[in-house]
């Protein structure tokens, strides 16, 4: 396989575990003033959950082209 394919890969992964992990951790905000929506979170933690899903991605990553180049998974 070629550099692009493990970064499409590595995309691909990281797209599903990110939309996955934002609702993770979020809490409504109590004090509501007004114009602000009531479910709009407090604190998103954006950068933490980039950090920690790109660490697991890599693992991911890693893990499906070892699969994928010892022929256990065929991709035509």
């Amino acid at each position: 396989m070629s550099l692009f394919e493990y970064f499409i890969i590595y995309i691909v992964i990281w797209w599903i575990l990110f939309f996955i992990s934002l609702p993770m951790g979020v809490k409504k905000s109590k004090n509501i003033s007004p114009g602000h929506d009531s479910g709009a979170p407090e604190k998103t933690y954006l950068w933490k959950k980039f950090i920690i899903v790109s660490i697991i991605t890599l693992i991911f990553t890693y893990l499906s082209v070892l699969i994928i180049d010892s022929n256990l998974i065929t991709i035509t």
